[in-house]
């Protein structure tokens, strides 16, 4: 595909200093110039207009895509008492559920220009059929949790979607393999230690949950004598050649704090989910980014956000830093567009940042509106007020998933006409 940008406002870095107007020429799957007068004869498609902004996508750094399905199905609980609630429906999740709930959030996330997301589920094959389809860029975390989907396998046809995914993710330029137990409490030591293993010698990513809420903390601490991070580290859970990412830590010491540091780990922060469930803690976002641990943020699955927006979860971000430690300064916007559009990238696809012969991941922003005028500051603009139905187009590893929010890889229609006639069914 051939496609030419023209005279849009560039932010290759979460930098005001940075920003500068010229035209993108893309070929296939790279882009070939960034200038002032890039041309390239005969593109397929012209992306032009006043007002627009390019930023590389942001990508879902923690989320459970096929729980789409279970939006608003149960809300205004504590987690245990709406876990209860989503356990007793999800045990229903076969493919054939699990590939519509995707299909829905992939157009979601197109809508909300999202070009890739870390996933934590089960079958996860077919959600990986169905973002490649759509166009997206997918970790794929195949979940551990030997008491989940006992009726369909269980633990061994979890590690059967783990096997399958890895087969798959050879042959695709999208889809990247991952491995995930659900979280240290929930999921046999001897088992994450074999998950770990599995991670190490495929060089894919780890993910688990983790301080996810306090019952959790004092619950290890009871039974192990210290909170889950500080176990997850006695029992060999991070590996020198192991990326790992770790979701949610809104209950975690200092010194956790200097061992995920200390492993360059990845936390996954859902701020939205966390206040909507109650945690109670806050994920110590400034002392994990000064300890050298990826902040990247997530949304958390649809039935505890309830979107997959992560231009609202950025403003949240914020907010909630801001609110819970009397200090404004202390996670500025800047800060909070990076943890967003580029930390995940620059850790897991660094070949996809904007540079000349870099893959092509590109966001298009239409500023021409009255939200997002007058703009003092563009990176403030987009991390306070603008939100995903400001996403003109969105661009893929040089394919073009939306023009002018007009979704060209998924039938938008057919897609919520078939959620409507079937989720009847479902519950």
């Amino acid at each position: 595909m051939e496609l030419l940008l023209q005279d849009a406002l560039i932010i290759p870095e979460p930098d005001t200093t940075k920003i500068f107007q010229a035209n993108i020429v893309i070929e296939d799957n790279i882009i070939s110039d960034i200038a002032p007068n890039a041309q390239i004869p005969d593109p397929e498609f012209i992306i032009s207009g006043k007002s627009l902004v390019v930023l590389p996508p942001p990508i879902n750094s923690h989320t459970h895509l096929p729980m789409s399905l279970l939006r608003g199905y149960s809300d205004n609980k504590t987690l245990m008492n709406w876990l209860q609630d989503i356990w007793k429906i999800e045990g229903k999740f076969d493919a054939r559920w699990i590939t519509l709930g995707t299909k829905l959030a992939c157009l979601e996330m197109i809508k909300a220009g999202t070009g890739g997301a870390a996933d934590f589920y089960f079958h996860e094959s077919s959600i990986g059929k169905v973002m490649e389809e759509a166009g997206i860029r997918g970790w794929l975390g195949a979940g551990i949790l030997p008491s989940a989907f006992v009726d369909q396998g269980g633990y061994e046809f979890q590690l059967s979607e783990f096997n399958r995914i890895i087969e798959y993710s050879k042959g695709s330029p999208l889809i990247y393999a991952a491995i995930a137990p659900h979280s240290q409490m929930t999921v046999p030591e001897e088992i994450i230690s074999k998950a770990a293993d599995l991670a190490e010698i495929h060089q894919v990513p780890l993910m688990i949950h983790a301080s996810e809420t306090r019952k959790e903390v004092m619950d290890s601490e009871d039974k192990y004598g210290v909170p889950p991070i500080e176990r997850l580290e006695q029992i060999g859970f991070f590996r020198e050649k192991t990326k790992e990412i770790l979701a949610h830590c809104t209950w975690i010491t200092q010194r956790e704090v200097e061992i995920l540091g200390k492993h360059q780990a990845s936390v996954g922060w859902c701020p939205v989910s966390a206040q909507k469930l109650a945690y109670g803690g806050t994920t110590p976002v400034p002392e994990l980014r000064s300890a050298g641990a990826y902040i990247t943020l997530g949304t958390d699955g649809t039935a505890s956000n309830n979107t997959l927006d992560l231009w609202r979860e950025m403003r949240e971000a914020a907010n909630v830093i801001s609110a819970s430690r009397w200090d404004p300064a202390l996670y500025p916007a800047e800060h909070v567009l990076e943890d967003t559009c580029w930390s995940f990238r620059r850790n897991f696809h660094p070949e996809s940042l904007i540079k000349v012969e870099n893959q092509a991941d590109l966001v298009v922003l239409n500023f021409q509106a009255p939200h997002l005028k007058p703009m003092h500051n563009i990176i403030s603009n987009i991390v306070y007020a603008a939100n995903g139905s400001d996403v003109h187009s969105l661009i893929v590893n040089g394919t073009l998933l939306m023009y002018n929010r007009q979704v060209l890889t998924l039938d938008e229609t057919e897609i919520i006409d078939k959620t409507e006639e079937n989720v009847k069914e479902l519950l």
